[in-house]
């Protein structure tokens, strides 16, 4: 008997439709998974489900949850939410509450769910479930990295223990040994509570660790659904197929770039951060997130840092880039010293950053367009048809259309907006770029070109990359060198080939261990 069934569930948005009549059922205990590219209505479809479609949406269809129709007053809706169905969202930072410590929002979520035992203790349970340690309930979203924040996400829809967890892009944003927890975290509790699983995701390899259905979205319709084994093994469709050789573009032979002298010296670079006071009489010492870093990167290289979140790779990128300023140390660029927020002005632009959380980093009362645009005001002496010609062109090259420039920034999926972020990184044509997890939002048909630009535009530029990244196929394609981080210290360092092949350090061997299987490629277990 089915949990959930949908019948020709039709989203649209002013007569444009987002989903075209789409119908599916997830029985008890059954793990489907929904993949398809960004803004293909992955999302809309958990949104309908869950009634928390955005203003102006209009919704059809038929959906019903154990054998009733889902209720459409709101009030009904909500004591579902949570309690028999739970939901992690894909962008944790703005889904969790600002002002609220993390461990109460998972705590409401247990008392809204009817939880009456010790809170306390269970929140510190499900904190270490899903990787976390108990002192992070303390903190405050913005004190946590982007997969910590993901995680407390996945603790909070796990609080009610739902009967259907819908996880919208639940692992996009870790590392890979703790994406690996996640995904075996999230097996163990189907498992053991007999929970349904709804699993939304671009990450064919993730999709095909979970789930044993598989259904593939393209524009809002339905181009196939069935077994795992016979999509991902057996596709019918020139889509599902394109999508599954679209994983391969690690086999591609990509431009390099000639290395020069050092651009970017790092040098003893420390940084502490002051946590929380349990009380007056319980001080706590400073979180150490850098622990003398050193490392230098040649122009025209690019350097890969990997690790595990938390580990301080977000850390040092803030302090590279003058958003942040280091504790102890300094840093050398183009023969000028900082320290963090006093980088020369002069040198600001030859600087850029793509930040791991697009959404935060794009004001949503400017169009997407004025946001791209921003860093070309500076360009003084620059003629306009000029610089509009650069910005359409980097903008198409992104994979995205110059006809989406006067839209806003809640109006786009995750990828979409990640790949502006990209655009408006790159706009001005700065010597260093820092890419802080550039393609972890992006489709994996749109990956492989992106990856591919960023290196021809290394070779026509003479770029300097430092990527920040857990996708190990992306490190094998753009890096020259590669280093990994752990605790705030750098415990490896190496070219891909020797350091991804024949890894000598305890945490390299446990990240390339914790990697998924291809998909593809390799017969689907």
């Amino acid at each position: 008997m089915a949990l959930l069934k949908v019948d020709d569930l039709t989203v649209t948005f002013g007569g444009t439709p987002a989903l075209d009549k789409v119908s599916f059922a997830i029985g008890k205990g059954q793990r489907f998974g929904i993949i398809g590219e960004s803004g293909s209505g992955k999302t809309m479809s958990a949104l309908a489900i869950m009634g928390l479609l955005p203003e102006g949406a209009t919704a059809t269809g038929t959906l019903i949850f154990e054998d009733a129709a889902l209720p459409e007053d709101e009030a009904a809706r909500a004591k579902l939410r949570g309690k028999r169905i739970g939901m992690v969202f894909q962008e944790p930072m703005t889904s969790l509450d600002p002002l609220q410590k993390a461990g109460a929002q998972v705590a409401e979520a247990m008392i809204l769910a009817g939880h009456t035992a010790d809170v306390r203790t269970d929140v510190e349970t499900l904190f270490r479930e899903v990787g976390l340690e108990p002192a992070h309930a303390a903190r405050y979203p913005h004190q946590l990295s982007g997969g910590q924040r993901q995680r407390v996400m996945i603790a909070q829809a796990l609080a009610g223990k739902p009967d259907l967890l819908i996880a919208d892009e639940p692992t996009s944003a870790l590392d890979l040994i703790t994406q690996r927890r996640i995904i075996d975290l999230i097996d163990r509790l189907c498992t053991e509570r007999g929970m349904a699983l709804m699993f939304i995701s671009h990450d064919l390899r993730a999709v095909a660790a979970l789930c044993t259905k598989i259904m593939v979205v393209r524009r809002g319709k339905v181009v196939e659904m069935g077994d795992k084994l016979d999509v991902l093994g057996h596709p019918k469709q020139d889509y599902t197929k394109l999508l599954l050789a679209a994983g391969r573009h690690r086999a591609r032979t990509l431009m390099r770039a000639p290395i020069g002298a050092d651009l970017l010296a790092v040098r003893n670079l420390t940084r502490r951060f002051r946590q929380p006071d349990v009380s007056i009489f319980e001080p706590r010492p400073p979180l150490l997130a850098l622990d003398d870093v050193s490392f230098s990167i040649r122009a025209g290289e690019s350097l890969a840092l990997v690790g595990p979140s938390g580990s301080g790779k977000s850390t040092l990128a803030r302090i590279i880039v003058g958003l942040d300023r280091a504790t102890r140390g300094e840093l050398e660029f183009d023969h000028q010293i900082y320290h963090g927020p006093d980088l020369p002005r002069a040198a600001r632009r030859d600087i850029s950053l793509v930040f791991q959380d697009p959404f935060g980093s794009f004001n949503p009362r400017l169009t997407i367009g004025e946001s791209v645009s921003e860093p070309l005001r500076p360009e003084h002496g620059a003629e306009f048809d000029d610089l509009s010609k650069r910005m359409v062109e980097i903008v198409k090259a992104v994979g995205l259309s110059p006809d989406m420039l006067s839209r806003y920034p809640h109006e786009f999926s995750g990828g979409q907006r990640q790949r502006f972020a990209i655009a408006r990184a790159l706009v001005t044509r700065p010597r260093l770029v820092v890419l802080d997890e550039p393609v972890s939002a992006l489709d994996v048909s749109v990956r492989g070109e992106v990856l591919v630009l960023l290196n021809r535009l290394r070779a026509d530029f003479g770029l300097t990359f430092l990527v920040i990244s857990h996708d190990l196929d992306m490190v094998r394609i753009v890096a020259d060198r590669v280093m990994v981080m752990d605790k705030g210290k750098i415990v490896e360092t190496g070219t891909p080939a020797t350091l991804l092949e024949k890894p000598q350090a305890a945490l390299t061997k446990e990240l390339i261990a914790a990697a998924l299987p291809d998909i593809g490629i390799v017969p689907v277990l």
